[in-house]
């Protein structure tokens, strides 16, 4: 059976919606950020943190990679792919990409300078920078989903996977402009009710949170002195 390494919010989340709508049985193995640091989970993703699957002799730790590898494995009626011969195969490709590519990096450094938590300590120019960059990869974000419910087009792809989690992220950190990004803000309210999307967001109630930068990962040894 599929094995799911998950930290609640973080990138582990897209794994279980993809599991969810194609109806791959799985198991979670719910880890702290500390607890991703373990030698067990390290010798499969060395940066220690989440996901990580064990599927038979398959591991795997890359968000994306994975939702891919279940889709080409698992994914038998073609529910989150647009098949290689529709016209909206070049536009479901591109936002498959563009969630970690493109739109992940300024959130992710939006986080690091916000001053939300002790161990994110507030810088205001790399956060306003961020903050630049976020706004344009989130405005075409929002370009894109006029007259569209979904970001390929009219049904829930893996696209919409990776790119959700980016935005309920920003949209944690308050760093979207919500007043002017009104076809994200529909299409974030849509997706919140997509039971996959509400069970992959569950926080255990006895679940300790550790905010990045809580635990620090292992230094790699060095293969020489």
């Amino acid at each position: 059976m599929l094995k799911i390494y998950h930290m609640p919010n973080s990138r582990s989340t897209r794994v279980i919606v993809a599991a969810e709508e194609i109806g791959v049985p799985y198991q979670i193995d719910l880890r702290r950020r500390s607890e991703l640091k373990k030698p067990d989970l390290l010798a499969i993703n060395p940066l220690g943190g989440a996901p990580v699957i064990e599927d038979g002799e398959v591991k795997m730790m890359e968000s994306m990679a994975i939702v891919q590898y279940l889709i080409d494995r698992y994914d038998t009626q073609g529910r989150l792919a647009a098949p290689t011969t529709d016209p909206a195969r070049a536009k479901y490709l591109q936002w498959l990409h563009f969630a970690e590519a493109s739109l992940a990096p300024p959130v992710v450094a939006y986080l690091w300078s916000s001053g939300r938590w002790s161990t994110t300590p507030l810088d205001e120019k790399a956060r306003q920078a961020a903050r630049v960059r976020l706004d344009i990869a989130v405005g075409f974000v929002d370009d894109s989903l006029q007259g569209s419910p979904c970001m390929a087009g009219e049904r829930f792809t893996a696209a919409d996977i990776g790119i959700y989690w980016a935005l309920h992220i920003a949209r944690m950190l308050e760093a979207i402009d919500f007043g002017e990004m009104k076809n994200v803000s529909r299409y974030l309210a849509r997706l919140d009710e997509r039971p996959s999307i509400q069970k992959a967001m569950t926080i255990p109630p006895d679940y300790v949170r550790e905010p990045p930068g809580s635990a620090q990962t292992p230094a790699r040894v060095k293969r020489f002195p």
